[in-house]
Formats: structure tokens, C-alpha cells, sequence
């Protein structure tokens, strides 16, 4: 039987099942002891889940590395949290067993990340279900599954394969992971593509057909999961898993090489990044800089907004890991899809439209000189940040903006405290506004930087989260291509660079348009790094303008990707 989920780490697992359940925990039959007997309870497990967490974390920090150990030190903070342990004794107080307690606490405090609507914000609900589990399971001393031995060729698979579960995993047995739940960027699949574990997940109704034992395959690459296969797939599967397994290694010796296309001529390849440990990838993985650091996600996931000095201490980390490389790093883009609930947002019809990114920071410009400032300050040694601002639309946004900045320098001035005083300052074009304004703009802006995502889906209508119109949103679209096209000509023409920062950055049959067209700078996801300096390594700029003219010539999506496709199949 086949199930298609979504991909969450890449390869292929081939192997026999291993179903993973959460304890069975029932505390129907427990009886309350009051209130000093429950809290006693209660203290018990709490000082013993600490214990066992942060055993689990410094093991995780020895083998794994600091990004897993972090994700179970969240679940020790939040066991620390006043407004979660204060729930918990005013439901003992009430009369509630401490594991009624518990879980009562646990699931409200989940229901607060399920009401932001936040993608990212709704993933930490499994890390409140997995300390849930484990407090409970402390409170009924019930064991829990060992993870640590498994079979050869395991093939894990269970509704929800918590973050504790995945930093304790037999790693050398296991085949592949396949939890029910979760989105690309959950918890697990992180931790999947960092270990090289084939990932699928997002899956509906795999749990209830899968035995023990069974035969399972899971094309982490494709988001597909087969049980019981014929021979006849058994084998075309294996094959893959080896070209796979072989295409990884021939990426290797990329790690070390220059960004060059067919004719030696050099092109910057960064990095899109969310903190430091995306950096620390991004490095090890050969990239040249960051051309996108996404701060919003310091401002995610907490009730107070970061401060200066723990800004100033990230964005310091960040440039000296890529010194003298640049980092690009954006303005607070919050709003859209990205809820801050420390900033209090207000509730909006269409937010994609609304009081964000760039709009937010004129508004409310406390909030977005502390960012500012740490800014300015963190360039201070090796001169390498840049200040990038999104969502612009007018050359009003880039001037108030510039005005901020050098309020905010006279203020580090005056305190004495070193900053850069040359940092460049460029804006994201991703509004048609933007593209139709490029040859104005990029006359009060230091540098461009094209992201396609949004202006995929604002220049063409079509929200790219929307299932029934995802297929309209390709950055193919003719209207897409000539807006590229504009803008890196404006660029051209002023002697200033641009970049792309969006996920079409990626992929192989849009290199060699944005190769021809003369874009100075890629910058994609740490775990694609490699493959985009190989392709452009593929191209030389003859052959890529003989494509991208008839690319260009072309009036419609399917038109162009035919003409894209016919004419590497024709160069092979």
C-alpha cells in the first residue's frame, strides 16, 4: 500500500517496522491525597524528569550536537515555568490528582500555541505533549520505550515520535523515521536531516495498517511510504537509495571549491539561515555567507520581546562564524504568516496584506531601533553585517529606514560604544511595487535581494500555502521571469549586486535562467549549499543564454518549463 506524506529529511530507508507507542497512562485510580501529599507527588517527579532530561541533553549535545540538546533543554524550561507550575498547583489545590493536574496544564498551554495559527509556534505543542508524557509517566512509574537498541534496518514508525524519543535513537540501525505528525520544519524532521535519517511524515491512516515486522520503504526525498512491496519495487527502491547514498558523496568534494560556473567566472553562494546553529550548518557545508538571516524566529515563541544585548550577542556569533564573509540580515518580518505574539499584532482579514515586516518597524520604531542597534553594534569588528529590510514598496520605507539607522548610530556615538559606521543597508524585493520602482529604488538602496516566494504568489494572485491554487504559483510564470529579469538589470545598470534568497534559487532548471540573466548571488537553504554549487559548476554563460532566451520568449508556465526541459534533455 502506498501513503503520500510530506518529505522531511531526503533518502531512502528501506527496512522492517518498528511501531513506537506512548505509554499507556491512567490515572483513573489514582486518589487524591491533598494537597501536600499531591505537590509532594508532584515535586518528586519534577526533580526526576529534570534529572532524566538533562542526561538526555548532554547526551544528545555529546553525539547529536547543541541544536537537539537545546530542544529537550526547552522541556526543562518548560517544567520551570511559573505560569505552568502555578496551573499545576492551582488545579492541585482544586482538587485534581497531580496527573490530572499535569495534564490538564499541558494541554491549555498547547492550546495557546494552537490558537496563534503559527506554523512554527504549533510545532512546539509536541514538545508540551512529550513532557507531558514523560511527567505522567514519572507519576505512575510507568516504563518507557528504549530507543537506544534497535534491530537492523529499523523502519520507526508511530503517530508522534517525540524530540526525547528521536536524541536517544539507535542511529547505526535505524533505516528511516515515519511519524504520523509533524510538518517539514517540526522538531523531528530537524533533527532527521541533521543525523542523514531519511524522514517522512504528515501521513493519515499508515498507523492503523502497519504490524510489527512488515516490510516498510520511505522515500524521504519524495514524501512517499510503501508497506509490503513486490519485489519489483523492493529493488527499484534499493537503487534509488544507492544513487542517492552515491550522489551524496560526489557532493563532498564541492566543500571545499569555489563558486565557479562552466567558465570559471565566480558567483557568491550564502546561506538562508534562522540562528546560529542554521549558521554552523551553513559553514560546515561550504556556504560563503548568509544572504538571508531570518530574525524573526529570535522573536518567535516567547512572551517578551529579545533584547538589544541578547540581539547584539547572536548577530556577533553569526559574523564571526562567516568573517569576512557577509551576512544579509533582515529586518524584523513579522506579521503575514509569521505571528510574534509578544508584539500583540491585531487580528487581520488578509495579514499577507496587512501591518507587517517593514510596516510594523516605521510604526513602532523602540522596537525597531533595539534591533538596529545591535545591529550596527555587532558589525563593529569585522564590518561584514548588512541590514536588509523587507516587504518595501516605496522609496519612502528606505529613506525612514536610513533616517532610523543613523539615529541610532548618533545614539551608539554619543555612548561610546563601537558600531559600523559604513553598514550597508539594501531592501527584499518581493512586491510587484518594488519590481515596477527596481530602477528608482536601487538608487537610494546599497543592494537588492530577490524573494521569490512572495513575489511568486503577490505577482501572480495565487497564495503559495493554498492547495487549490498552488500549482498557478510557479516562479516560471512568465510575469515571474521578466520581473527577475527587470530587476537584475536596475542592478546591473547602478554597479550594485543582487541576490536571491528564495527557494527557486534552488532548483536546477532555474540556475541557468538566473545565471544568464546575471544575478550575483544565491542564496538557498544550508542543506541544498552543495548541490547549487555543482550545478552552476554544470553551466557555462553561453549555453545558459541560448536557454533563457527561449525561456523568456515563452508566454506561458507550462510553456516555458516544456522549452526548459526539452532543451536539457536535448545537452545531455
Amino acid at each position: 500500500m502506498k501513503f503520500i506524506g510530506v518529505a522531511g529529511s531526503p533518502g531512502v530507508g528501506i527496512g522492517k517496522a518498528v511501531i513506537f507507542e506512548p505509554p499507556k497512562l491512567d490515572w483513573d485510580g489514582v486518589v487524591y491525597s491533598g494537597i501536600e501529599g499531591e505537590k509532594a507527588r508532584l515535586g518528586e517527579a519534577i526533580a526526576k524528569f529534570k534529572a532524566d532530561v538533562t542526561e538526555l541533553a548532554n547526551f544528545a549535545l555529546e553525539k547529536r550536537g547543541k541544536e537537539h540538546s537545546d530542544i529537550l533543554k526547552r522541556q526543562i524550561s518548560l517544567v520551570r515555568d511559573p505560569f505552568f507550575l502555578q496551573q499545576i498547583n492551582d488545579l492541585i489545590d482544586g482538587g485534581k490528582v497531580a496527573e490530572g493536574a499535569v495534564n490538564e496544564a499541558a494541554e491549555a498551554c498547547a492550546e495557546i500555541y494552537r490558537s496563534t495559527g503559527d506554523e512554527r509556534i504549533m510545532e512546539r505543542i509536541t514538545d508540551v505533549m512529550d513532557a507531558k508524557t514523560r511527567l505522567l509517566s514519572l507519576l505512575l512509574n510507568v516504563e518507557t520505550l528504549d530507543l537506544s537498541s534497535l534491530p537492523k534496518d529499523s523502519v520507526l514508525i508511530g503517530r508522534d515520535i517525540p524530540a526525547s524519543a528521536i536524541a536517544s535513537l539507535d542511529l547505526e540501525n535505524l533505516a528511516a523515521l515515519v511519524p504520523e505528525s509533524g510538518g517539514y520544519t517540526s522538531h523531528g524532521a530537524i533533527m532527521a536531516r541533521s543525523f542523514g535519517v531519511p524522514l517522512v511524515t504528515g501521513l493519515s491512516g499508515l498507523f492503523e495498517t502497519v504490524s510489527k515486522g512488515d516490510t516498510i520503504i520511505a522515500d524521504g526525498s519524495e514524501g512517499v511510504v510503501i508497506t509490503s512491496p513486490d519485489e519489483a519495487t523492493l529493488a527499484a527502491y534499493a537503487s534509488k537509495r544507492q544513487s542517492y547514498l552515491d550522489d551524496q558523496k560526489s557532493l563532498n568534494e564541492f566543500k571545499r571549491r569555489p563558486t565557479l560556473d562552466a567558465d570559471g567566472n565566480p558567483r557568491r553562494l550564502l546561506a538562508n539561515i534562522g540562528g546560529i546553529n542554521d549558521a554552523k550548518a551553513a559553514k560546515a557545508n561550504g556556504a560563503e555567507g548568509v544572504g538571508l538571516f531570518r530574525t524573526e524566529f529570535l522573536f518567535l515563541d516567547r512572551a517578551t520581546l529579545p533584547s538589544e544585548e541578547e540581539q547584539f550577542r547572536v548577530y556577533s556569533e553569526v559574523s564571526a562564524i562567516f568573517a569576512p564573509g557577509e551576512v544579509i540580515v533582515r529586518t524584523l518580518d513579522a506579521g503575514g504568516d509569521k505571528n510574534v505574539p509578544a508584539l500583540k499584532l491585531p487580528k487581520e482579514d488578509n495579514p499577507f496584506l496587512g501591518y507587517r515586516a517593514i510596516r510594523y518597524c516605521l510604526a513602532e520604531p523602540a522596537v525597531f531601533a533595539t534591533q538596529l542597534r545591535a545591529i550596527l553594534r555587532a558589525g563593529a569588528k569585522d564590518k561584514n553585517l548588512r541590514i536588509m529590510l523587507p516587504f518595501v514598496t516605496s522609496a519612502d520605507e528606505i529613506t525612514q529606514a536610513k533616517a532610523l539607522v543613523a539615529a541610532c548610530a548618533d545614539e551608539l556615538r554619543a555612548k561610546g560604544l563601537d558600531f559600523d559606521e559604513n553598514v550597508k543597508l539594501g531592501i527584499m524585493v518581493e512586491t510587484p511595487a518594488a519590481v515596477l520602482l527596481a530602477e528608482e529604488l536601487i538608487k537610494i538602496a546599497d543592494f537588492f535581494s530577490v524573494g521569490t516566494n512572495d513575489l511568486t504568489q503577490y505577482t501572480l494572485a495565487a497564495d503559495r500555502g493554498n492547495a487549490k491554487v498552488a500549482q498557478l504559483c510557479s516562479p516560471f510564470h512568465p510575469a515571474v521571469l521578466q520581473s527577475l529579469k527587470k530587476v537584475i538589470a536596475a542592478g546591473k545598470s547602478a554597479g550594485k549586486p543582487v541576490g536571491l534568497c528564495g527557494e527557486s534559487g534552488a532548483d536546477p532548471e532555474m540556475i541557468p535562467l538566473l545565471l544568464a540573466l546575471g544575478l550575483d548571488e544565491f542564496s538557498v537553504s544550508p542543506a541544498s549549499v552543495l548541490r547549487v554549487r555543482r550545478e552552476i559548476s554544470h553551466w557555462g554563460l553561453q549555453r545558459a543564454k541560448e536557454l533563457t532566451q527561449g525561456a523568456l520568449a515563452q508566454t506561458t508556465t507550462e510553456a516555458v518549463k516544456a522549452h526548459i526541459r526539452e532543451a536539457l534533455k536535448l545537452s545531455q
